[in-house]
């Protein structure tokens, strides 16, 4: 409630050389003050009761009058501080040798050839610190980004860069599907992805490159997602920046989106993509996504990820199943996208989040893949997450993408 002051006294004034005096009272209210954030945010809110996968999301916060990129065209985002931390490079060993030109991946970014050292070193994708926030009201889903720390007051997190519980400063993702060399999953160019591997093989084909190598884990592609939904402005991944490889009748080999920039995408399905750098981000293979098991709970975990859960966080229960086109999410800072529901009679790519979903009870617990492979169709996207195969399960449809979380100490 808003407190008032009062203030005593006497007034003593003068008219026409006559003087008055006598007591007066004031009462002096207060100045109301707007406590706005001291750092920047981009966001959007999305409309849970709307179906329209564009019209459901308007933007919000420092986003509020910008335009969302379309395709390759950027639209308001070309000089955002948040994408700035995107940058491609050769790793080795959780080492950066050198950043690559982003519209040429056999360039380094001061234009000298790469040449054989592309078979040497693996080509990631580099993400500064980024934190963001999801959260929901009874109406709405909101999703936020910003490169400013002070937003951790505010509810935003770094979860995204927490491995084994330690929070990093940067994590590095392959931006090809990996391939396999000798016993440890690689991200290089020119080479058809590997297949047909449980998620536990392929999690020790990541880890055979050392210490703080897995395959891609649940809390990062949270925020690969965020990102793309604040950029990007839709729900409808295929329609807003590409179809992918999603309509074609095999494999396609990695690097053929070299020279495309960190984004790219076509109407047509047969023509690869990429986004934030990472190409085939949805599309040709499917890819196993660890630190998520389901029971009839929703575990998951930042490292020391195994196939039955053991040690991971419960952060959710799961009574009912889901399955089908995806209706609603999670909709917060762990669980982020992962379907919440689903209608199995809607078609994919239609509506609301425009691809299919599902998490499966099971006694022994169920694992999931993501993106979609060479013949998905719409179902496939950027928000496309199956949790419902045991980690017993390998398909010559789902690989594994290779990421560096940072070593332990």
């Amino acid at each position: 409630m808003e407190t008032k002051t009062k203030i005593s006294g006497t007034i003593e004034i003068e008219i026409a050389g006559i003087k008055y005096s006598g007591a007066v009272e004031l009462t002096e209210v207060p100045k109301v003050t707007v406590n706005k954030p001291q750092y920047k945010a981009w966001g959007v809110r999305i409309d849970r009761e709307n179906s329209d996968p564009e019209e459901a999301v308007e933007y919000i916060g420092e986003a509020a009058r910008y335009m969302p990129a379309d395709g390759t065209k950027p639209g308001s985002w070309a000089d955002n501080p948040v994408f700035a931390k995107i940058k491609p490079c050769l790793l080795c060993d959780g080492r950066v040798v050198d950043y690559l030109d982003p519209n040429d991946y056999g360039r380094t970014a001061s234009g000298e050839p790469i040449g054989k050292m592309r078979a040497y070193f693996d080509t990631m994708v580099e993400f500064g610190k980024i934190f963001y926030r999801i959260r929901k009201d009874e109406h709405y889903t909101y999703v936020e980004i910003t490169d400013d720390a002070r937003s951790l007051a505010d509810g935003f997190t770094d979860y995204a860069f927490s491995y084994k519980g330690k929070v990093r400063d940067k994590f590095y993702i392959g931006a090809y599907k990996g391939h396999i060399v000798d016993g440890k999953l690689r991200s290089i160019s020119g080479v058809l992805p590997a297949n047909n591997k449980t998620i536990g093989a392929f999690r020790k084909t990541a880890q055979a490159n050392g210490n703080g190598y897995e395959i891609l884990p649940f809390n990062k592609l949270t925020l690969l997602q965020a990102l793309y939904v604040v950029r990007y402005k839709s729900l409808d991944s295929r329609a807003a920046l590409g179809k992918g490889y999603t309509e074609a009748d095999s494999f396609a080999p990695t690097g053929n989106t070299d020279k495309d920039g960190l984004y790219f995408g076509s109407q047509d399905g047969d023509v690869q993509m990429k986004c934030h750098g990472i190409e085939d981000l949805w599309g040709n293979i499917f890819e196993w996504v660890d630190g998520f098991i389901t029971t009839d709970k929703i575990k998951i975990a930042d490292g020391n990820f195994n196939d039955k859960g053991d040690g991971y966080e419960i952060a959710a229960n799961l009574p009912n199943m889901v399955c089908g086109a995806i209706t609603d999410i999670h909709g917060d800072n762990k669980l982020g996208f992962a379907p919440s529901e689903a209608d199995d009679n809607l078609r994919a790519g239609e509506a609301y989040y425009c691809n299919y979903g599902s998490t499966w009870r099971s006694d022994a617990g169920c694992v999931p893949f993501f993106g979609g492979y060479y013949g998905f169709g719409a179902d496939a996207g950027a928000f496309q997450l199956s949790c419902l195969c045991s980690a017993s399960n390998a398909f010559p449809s789902i690989g594994a993408r290779l990421c560096f979380c940072g070593k332990d100490e």
